[in-house]
């Protein structure tokens, strides 16, 4: 795996990691383009299994793990070859990129995510309350 992805799941250089790619769509629109990188210590067998479905409900359903504490970190970016190409938009369009790292019921690290979303599909709302 690169530098940015063996560091984002505290692994050595160069470790070897499972990667699954995805497309996916909200309304039936292509709105988001996701690279997956699962520590493969964690995870044997899974692709084998069918990696369209809920990666959460896979990850409860054949190896009891359940998301604990995530990380997110948002900035804005250029969509790169693979996720414009996933988005059908051109290279270099404006999206937003979320980096997610996971983990899991026990504090393991399990796995990171790294999201292109594309620009016109990102909508934040955020409600703060003041002390009462």
């Amino acid at each position: 795996a690169s530098a940015m992805i063996c560091e984002m799941l505290e692994l050595p250089a160069l470790s070897s990691v499972i990667q699954i790619c995805r497309a996916r769509r909200i309304d039936q629109r292509l709105v988001l383009y996701v690279e997956h990188y699962l520590r493969p210590e964690l995870f044997p067998g899974i692709l084998d299994h069918d990696l369209n479905e809920s990666l959460t409900e896979l990850y409860a359903r054949c190896y009891n793990l359940h998301y604990g504490q995530v990380r997110f970190d948002m900035v804005p970016t250029a969509l790169h070859a693979d996720a414009a190409a996933a988005l059908k938009v051109s290279l270099g369009s404006p999206g937003l990129r979320i980096a997610r790292i996971n983990y899991d019921q026990r504090d393991r690290l399990i796995d990171c995510d790294l999201e292109y979303w594309r620009h016109d599909a990102i909508h934040v709302r955020a409600n703060v309350r003041g002390k009462l």
